[in-house]
């Protein structure tokens, strides 16, 4: 086991080692983006909100001529409920209709993190900040006002153009709303449009 670790250890340093050169001869630059994600919630509030969704922007802000950025974002996050799924048929004499039930728990999250390139355009990141509950009331969704919130993830950057002005990024990530007894948290699959400032 100790051999295996060592190993994926001087891997991994052989990596960042190449892929900082790279970036020493390939200067980043900064990027504003604008993402969408979606995904499924697991966890305690996975069997009441099964679907998971959000929108919202980040700037990456590169260190030097190296592989790593520093990531800033904020965005809209929002939970529907296993409800929207089950309609509900009326009759009134000879007409009827349908009535989808559903309900969203909304938060927002900013956060701060670090992002990687480990092989040139593969990254990985991790963030971390607070999740704000903008629910009305509050208490019918979580009776946290604000969470810690960590996102890791792992990912591709698709250039756009010749010169690189512009790319996607698609990531798989991980977030949790770390609350008692349970959090929101959800796997999903996240779109970044970026571009150069």
């Amino acid at each position: 086991m100790k051999k295996i670790l060592i190993l994926i250890l001087i891997l991994s340093g052989a990596i960042y080692s190449a892929s900082a050169q790279y970036y020493n001869n390939n200067a980043p630059a900064p990027k504003i983006g604008f993402f969408l994600s979606s995904g499924v919630a697991v966890g305690a509030a996975s069997g009441a909100y099964p679907d998971a969704n959000g929108i919202g922007f980040r700037l990456e802000l590169p260190v030097k001529r190296s592989p790593v950025s520093v990531v800033l974002s904020a965005g809209y996050t929002f939970y529907v409920s296993q409800g929207s799924y089950s309609p509900d048929y009326y009759s009134y004499y000879d007409y009827g209709y349908s009535n989808y039930y559903s309900s969203v728990a909304s938060f927002i999250p900013v956060e701060a993190g670090i992002k990687i390139y480990l092989i040139h355009k593969f990254f990985i990141e991790g963030d971390a900040g607070v999740s704000f509950n903008v629910n009305s009331p509050s208490s019918d969704y979580t009776g946290q006002a604000t969470a810690f919130i960590y996102s890791p993830g792992a990912g591709y950057s698709f250039p756009l153009d010749y010169n690189n002005k512009s790319n996607i990024d698609i990531s798989l990530i991980y977030e949790n709303r770390v609350e008692p007894g349970g959090g929101y948290s959800q796997v999903a699959l996240r779109g970044v449009w970026n571009f150069n400032l």
